[in-house]
């Protein structure tokens, strides 16, 4: 009877989540293997450990041209781990009940539209972080990727040209300019801007002094990490794709640079669920599900996981029994993570200066297989050379691609300016006896074009980094005069952000 009553007590106490802890040791021997396979220049990693930072270290060097080692103060662009402080700083604002979630867009910028006015009165503070507006993976993202030169206002004054392809609060679909607007909401309420809101409300109060939107101030540091990527074959130091000196229209989507100490004490934030900037009720708002998104059935058996979803600025799962708060963020040349595990007290924090999702997705992987006591798979040169098959395939399959070559028309019937409502213009032009594309808002977006077939040619962009390649599909009227084009990616490894088809230029 003891026995049974002990039992009974033990099953009533509530679960607590168990982890081992990982040694500096371990850490150093992931990172240093995901490095060498995936030929990373430069990573900073961070760990909260028992809800204290246990590690906290560079890997590398800054840059291949005459860079110097990383530490944990060098600076990384985070890229959309953006998102999250811009949520975050919104929250602040709704503490201070100077804004609610369910506010519509309109109450506080009066020039915001969306496709339909039904959505456009409708269209919440809210929806502006759940990545569920209807809106296509990426669309818009021409207005400030690969050229960041949209100033928010531009960006939201071109959202009702932007079309959907579900209902509105449907579906998820990741976007980015949704985040724009939010970032505006800012100073439409507050007279400050987005920069100066969240260095005073943010970084200040959490000792954040290698974390910034204000980019101009970091231009010159020293310690700074460049962007590289493997092109043909070889590891290059690549263009930056943000301009530091000044605060880019994109900022609040995916424009912050951080050091990972500093990430450390934002994820440190986090799971003391906002100490130092807002009440807990408030908090835990961005880490509940707005968004569901759908489970695999690989996730399930492999991962553990009946749970998928997008808060506010936040991914949400489960992972083999505990829940995972995180972010992915990439640019040319630069990805981040963040994962809190909050009710273990961990947190992991990786920079890289190289545009390898997987180098980081093995090193987070890993330490959360080991503390969680999983069995690991990942192995770093099995995904590489999965990787690799991948690129080839697709290589392969480009490359067998077939047209003729003979346009429909003269290549002058081609010519001339073009126009889409929110990507602006394109001038095609005859240079040197082939056609050439030339966008006036994304001045890095220009190359000669090889015919294909019939009305469609290939786009080669000059700049060979983009790896995006796109189709040019011309439009013919009745009486064969070249009335406009759409385009899209060639290669099914395009980023998304390159999201030449929603483009439809039309002939001036």
């Amino acid at each position: 009877m003891k026995l049974l009553k002990t039992t009974i007590i033990f099953c009533l106490l509530p679960f607590s989540a168990w982890a081992k802890d990982i040694s500096a040791s371990e850490i150093d021997d992931i990172v240093n293997e995901a490095m060498d396979v995936f030929s990373v220049p430069g990573i900073a990693v961070g760990i909260i450990q028992n809800g204290r930072v246990f590690h906290a270290k560079g890997y590398g060097v800054t840059a291949l041209n005459n860079g110097a080692d990383v530490d944990e103060h060098t600076y990384f662009g985070i890229a959309s781990n953006s998102k999250g402080f811009t949520a975050t700083a919104l929250a602040i604002l709704v503490e201070e009940e100077k804004i609610a979630w369910d506010d519509p867009v309109k109450k506080y910028l009066p020039e915001f539209e969306m496709w339909d006015p039904y959505v456009t009165e409708n269209f919440t503070i809210r929806d502006l972080l759940s990545h569920h507006t209807g809106l296509p993976l990426g669309s818009g993202d021409l207005m400030w990727w690969p050229d960041a030169n949209y100033p928010a206002d531009e960006v939201i004054r071109n959202m009702r040209y932007l079309k959907p392809n579900r209902g509105f609060r449907t579906t998820y679909a990741y976007n980015n300019t949704p985040f724009i607007v939010a970032g505006a909401i800012i100073p439409a309420v507050t007279g400050k801007s987005y920069q100066d809101f969240l260095q005073e409300r943010i970084f200040s109060p959490l000792n954040m002094d290698r974390c910034t939107a204000n980019t101009p101030k970091m231009a010159n540091d020293k310690n700074l990490t460049e962007p590289h990527a493997v092109l043909d074959g070889t590891l290059q130091q690549v263009k930056r794709y943000l301009i530091l000196d000044q605060v880019v229209g994109s900022m609040a989507a995916a424009g912050i640079q951080c050091s990972v100490d500093d990430l450390l004490k934002w994820e440190m934030m986090h799971l003391r669920h906002g100490e130092g900037l807002m009440k807990a009720r408030t908090h835990d708002a961005l880490w509940q599900v707005n968004t569901p998104i759908a489970v695999t059935s690989a996730q399930m058996e492999s991962d553990k996981t009946h749970f998928r979803g997008y808060g506010l600025g936040y991914s949400l799962n489960d992972y083999h029994g505990v829940k995972v708060i995180s972010h992915n963020g990439g640019l040319v040349g630069m990805y981040s993570h963040l994962t809190m595990v909050p009710e273990l007290d961990f947190a992991i924090a990786i920079t890289t200066n190289q545009q390898s999702g997987s180098a980081y997705n093995v090193i987070k992987t890993k330490i959360l297989n080991l503390i969680l006591d999983v069995k690991d798979t990942h192995n770093a040169a099995d995904i590489f050379a999965h990787e690799q098959k991948q690129k080839k395939d697709e290589q392969k399959r480009i490359a067998a691609l077939k047209g003729n070559d003979t346009p429909s028309l003269d290549l002058m019937a081609y010519t001339g300016p073009y126009h889409d409502k929110w990507w602006e213009d394109v001038d095609i032009t005859l240079e040197d006896g082939k056609l050439y594309f030339a966008s006036r808002r994304s001045p890095s977006l220009r190359g000669y074009l090889d015919h294909f077939e019939e009305n469609t040619f290939i786009v080669r962009w000059d700049d060979r980094t983009h790896e995006a390649d796109a189709f040019v599909y011309f439009s013919m009227n009745a009486k064969s005069n070249i009335t406009g084009f759409t385009m899209k990616a060639v290669s099914n490894r395009t980023d998304f952000s390159y999201d030449f088809h929603h483009v439809n230029m039309m002939k001036k």
